[in-house]
């Protein structure tokens, strides 16, 4: 059988989506990948290494991160039974389409603001569940009678997912228009996606008692441990077995898992000293931004804020300018809502010190003090 023959068997839609790959570049600020800027203290990352070096390397970790879950359960208060790790929260997503979005009688589609977490779209697509996309308000806010229309299609979304605070917006959606969507719509399974909400304290969602419709999900990826790779979700009784059925065992490594563990229970308190510095700085960022001529800064909630520039070629400018002097910004102008808009991380007060100095040469008129 020869190449041309056997691609047949393709999934169409793969030919027109997009690969995510960046290339690992050297950079003094990095300010465009959500990450915790904060760096862990040399106490903390001797401690890891110890743990790391306990491990037995030939033995496969447990099949369902036990000890992991049942630490992640205490903090919610939940049965271990309920929560459910994955490889980040992109393998969650991947195991909730896959459990909730293949009914046979008609197609599955899922709804999701637009815009947001491009894998919520990306992994759908990749198994051919359709996407209807509903744009967010021009303040960035969740168009309420958009969602209730497009959630009452037909015979109803599988999954709606909501990104609080959303990605690559920083927005903080009213929590009652989530709660009526959720009320109003009980045949849609929502997806509360938690990823920033430890720069929102005090704005959660989760409660004990959550409808038997609504999946909780978060990560450690943005509390200063993105290189485990690490999410974890929280599910309704009659979701749990069927997630855990197409869940991979061993999906979490031995060594994610156990720093992990560690992280959570010895070093607690200096993880949450660490999000402190971040929400601070987060105030310097935002500062340093409104100081951009005729810009337009966002309600920034999540570790980024979203600033649109006049006029809106200037996005593109300004993020290439930045990253030759070695400062990586998301330039957002290319998504819906988005136009001429920048996304800047929270990073160091170093990182944000180089940023202050870089504006004042990319941007005419921009204040030097």
């Amino acid at each position: 059988m020869t190449t041309s023959e056997w691609t047949r068997h393709l999934r169409p839609a793969l030919a027109g989506l997009d690969v995510y790959d960046i290339e690992p570049v050297p950079v003094k600020a990095r300010l465009a990948a959500n990450e915790l800027a904060e760096p862990w203290p040399m106490e903390v990352v001797q401690e890891v290494g110890k743990r790391v070096a306990q491990l037995e390397l030939n033995r496969y970790p447990d099949t369902s991160g036990r000890k992991l879950r049942a630490l992640l359960a205490q903090r919610h208060a939940v049965d271990p039974e309920a929560v459910v790790l994955g490889c980040g929260s992109d393998e969650l997503i991947g195991f909730l389409l896959t459990a909730l979005g293949g009914r046979p009688s008609e197609p599955s589609f899922i709804v999701v603001p637009t815009p947001t977490f491009q894998m919520y779209g990306h992994a759908a697509r990749c198994r051919g569940i359709g996407v209807l996309e509903v744009p967010l308000t021009e303040e960035l806010e969740l168009d309420e009678t958009l969602m209730h229309e497009a959630l009452g299609v037909a015979t109803g979304a599988a999954l709606c997912f909501l990104a609080r605070p959303n990605n690559p917006t920083s927005s903080l959606w009213d929590s009652a228009v989530i709660e009526r969507l959720i009320a109003q719509h009980p045949a849609t399974v929502f997806v509360l996606d938690e990823a920033y909400i430890s720069y929102s304290p005090g704005a959660t969602l989760w409660r004990q008692g959550l409808p038997d419709n609504v999946v909780y999900m978060s990560t450690l990826s943005k509390i200063g441990l993105a290189a485990l790779r690490i999410g974890y979700l929280v599910a309704p009784p009659a979701l749990r077995r069927p997630l855990n059925v197409v869940r991979n065992p061993y999906n979490v490594s031995a060594t994610s898992q156990a720093i992990a563990e560690l992280v959570l229970t010895k070093f607690d308190g200096v993880q949450k000293a660490m999000l402190t510095r971040s929400l601070a700085a987060r105030q310097k960022l935002v500062g340093l931004l409104e100081k951009i001529p005729k810009a337009k800064v966002f309600p920034a909630h999540a570790n980024f804020a979203v600033v649109r520039l006049d006029p809106a070629g200037e996005a593109t400018r300004v993020a290439e300018a930045l990253a030759q002097r070695g400062i990586l910004v998301k330039d957002a102008s290319a998504m819906p809502r988005l136009a001429g808009c920048l996304r800047v991380g929270v990073g160091t007060n170093a990182e944000l010190d180089l940023l202050a100095k870089a504006l004042v040469e990319v941007i005419p008129g921009y204040p030097a003090t």
